[in-house]
C-alpha cells in the first residue's frame, strides 16, 4: 500500500514562448493535445502525483508553466525559488529557440544555481517528414551546457515522449533527495 505522499518537488517548465511548454504540460497531465492551447501570462502551476518504481511514497510534483515572453522575466526570478527541477523547452522548427536556451539556464541558474534538469525539443510531429534543424554536434553542445544528461524529442500533439521527460526528470529529482 503506498502512503501518502512525503516527497514533494517543485519543477519549473522554461523556454521561449510559442515552444509548446503549455501543451506539453497539458499532454502530461491530461493525456490530450490542447491545440488551443492560449499564451502563458506570468505564470500557472498544475500537482501531479506519482508513484516511482523505488519510493514508498507518492510524490508530488507541483509543475509551474512560466510565460516565455522577454518582458516577464523579471518576476520569473520568484517563480523559481523552490524549484528541484527544470524542463528547458526550444520548438524543433525554430532554431533561434533553441539557442536561446543559453538565456534561460543563466536566468535559472542566477536565481537557483544547477539543478536536475532535461532538455526538450518539442513539435517533432512537424518535422518528421523532414530533417531536423539541429544537428548532433549542436544539440551534443547544448545538452552539455546546460548540464542536461538527458534530452528528448517530443510532440505534444501526439504524446510521444511526453512521459519519458517528466519521468526521468522525477528520477532525478528523486535521487539527488535519497543522498
Amino acid at each position: 500500500m503506498v502512503k501518502f505522499n512525503k516527497y514533494y518537488f517543485k519543477v519549473c517548465i522554461v523556454g521561449d514562448t510559442g515552444v509548446g511548454k503549455t501543451t506539453l504540460l497539458h499532454q502530461y497531465l491530461n493525456k490530450r493535445f490542447k491545440s488551443d492551447a492560449e499564451t502563458t501570462i506570468g505564470s500557472n502551476f498544475f500537482v501531479k502525483y506519482v508513484k516511482l518504481p523505488n519510493a514508498k511514497q507518492l510524490i508530488t510534483l507541483q509543475v509551474w508553466d512560466l510565460a516565455g515572453q522577454e518582458h516577464f522575466k523579471w518576476v520569473r526570478s520568484a517563480f523559481y525559488k523552490g524549484a528541484r527541477g527544470i524542463i528547458y523547452v526550444y520548438d524543433l522548427t525554430q532554431k533561434e529557440t533553441f539557442y536561446n536556451l543559453i538565456k534561460w539556464k543563466e536566468e535559472v541558474e542566477s536565481s537557483i544555481g544547477i539543478v536536475p534538469n532535461v532538455l526538450v525539443g518539442n513539435k517533432l510531429d512537424l518535422i518528421e517528414s523532414q530533417n531536423s534543424i539541429i544537428d548532433y554536434e549542436e544539440c551534443t553542445f547544448l545538452k552539455n551546457n546546460l548540464t542536461s544528461r538527458y534530452y528528448y524529442e517530443t510532440s505534444a500533439k501526439y504524446g510521444t515522449k511526453v512521459d519519458e521527460v517528466f519521468s526521468k526528470l522525477t528520477q532525478l529529482m528523486f535521487k539527488i533527495y535519497q543522498e
